[in-house]
């Protein structure tokens, strides 16, 4: 079996030698010219897709009390409360109005805390009734603030409202108002910075629509603050 492997290997080299594979590589010596090879095109990448936009969540829940339900000591209301002036100021939101005329923080935060929330935003207004009454006011605010950013929500406290008569801790109230909302990272609409207009009140605390929609004003300006993709 070897001797014949080594026969086979000559008469292969013969072979080879005999149609020139052993030569010279000029063109006398008959081997086969070598063809350039075609450039290989590099491959084609794609774009990167751009990034999408992020989606917007124009949406905001309504704790208060008769100011922001726009209610008066008569139990009318005016005839466009703030939940629709801010439809009307702000298309793009979905208003969910939970205000309650004659509500307190202290009387809120218990139901607050159970209720479920599915808006981007929640806006707390509370602390008139509050003042007047001497009523616990921080505690409960904070609870309300802390809730909402443990929900993965953004807060909005509003300041107090000026009245057309004297209320008694009004200051004292809008103050730590402010303060909760700048500790706790809440957004404030300085509802103390709407002046009031005498002639535009309902009754001695309660707005009347051209007042009311000052105060909605005022909001919507704290709102475009913690959304403004959602101010057009």
């Amino acid at each position: 079996m070897k001797a014949a492997f080594s026969v086979s290997a000559v008469a292969l080299a013969g072979a080879l030698t005999a149609c020139g594979g052993g030569g010279g590589g000029g063109a006398s010596g008959g081997g086969m010219p070598m063809l350039p090879l075609a450039p290989v095109a590099a491959p084609s990448v794609a774009p990167a897709p751009a990034p999408a936009a992020p989606a917007r969540d124009c949406s905001v829940t309504l704790y208060g009390d008769s100011i922001l339900n726009g209610s008066t000591f008569s139990s009318v209301r005016v005839a466009e409360p703030p939940a629709a002036a801010i439809q009307r100021l702000r298309p793009a939101y979905r208003v969910v109005d939970r205000s309650v005329a004659g509500d307190n923080a202290q009387q809120r935060l218990p139901a607050m805390l159970n209720e479920g929330i599915d808006t981007n935003i929640v806006l707390l207004e509370q602390g008139l009734n509050d003042a007047g009454n001497s009523l616990p006011y921080e505690a409960p605010l904070r609870a309300m603030v802390q809730r909402v950013k443990a929900l993965g929500k953004k807060p909005i406290v509003t300041g107090i409202s000026q009245a057309r008569v004297a209320v008694a801790n009004r200051d004292a109230y809008d103050a730590i108002a402010r303060r909760v909302a700048a500790e706790e990272g809440a957004t404030f609409a300085d509802w103390g910075a709407v002046p009031v207009v005498a002639a535009d009140m309902a009754d001695d605390v309660h707005p009347a629509q051209a007042q009311s929609t000052r105060l909605v004003e005022q909001m919507v300006k704290a709102l475009d603050r913690v959304a403004p993709e959602c101010a057009n």
